[in-house]
């Protein structure tokens, strides 16, 4: 399933503007995918990688980040659909 969410900036302003604190997955990148992920709040979960919680996506410095609702029961399934599809260096492999 293709990608349906908008880009936003990587920085605190914007994710406390856009991102939504419900469930969901989130993508974060540059040129180019650096990590799929999941939470019960996204925003939050942005603001914690922002902060440097990771190091691997700290040291491939996204520029962009993007979202989309899912139900908890639907929100693992989806964010392997897009590590799977992506590729993105910082998450582990699914499958």
């Amino acid at each position: 399933m293709a990608w349906n969410g908008h880009w936003y900036s990587f920085d605190r302003e914007a994710i406390l503007r856009f991102a939504p604190t419900g469930s969901g997955v989130y993508g974060l990148a540059n040129e180019t995918w650096i990590y799929a992920g999941e939470s019960n709040s996204i925003q939050r979960r942005l603001l914690e990688h922002l902060a440097g919680d990771n190091a691997c996506i700290t040291g491939n410095a996204p520029t962009q980040f993007s979202w989309e609702l899912w139900l908890q029961k639907q929100r693992f399934a989806r964010q392997n659909e897009l590590i799977l599809e992506f590729r993105p260096p910082c998450n582990q492999r699914a499958g």
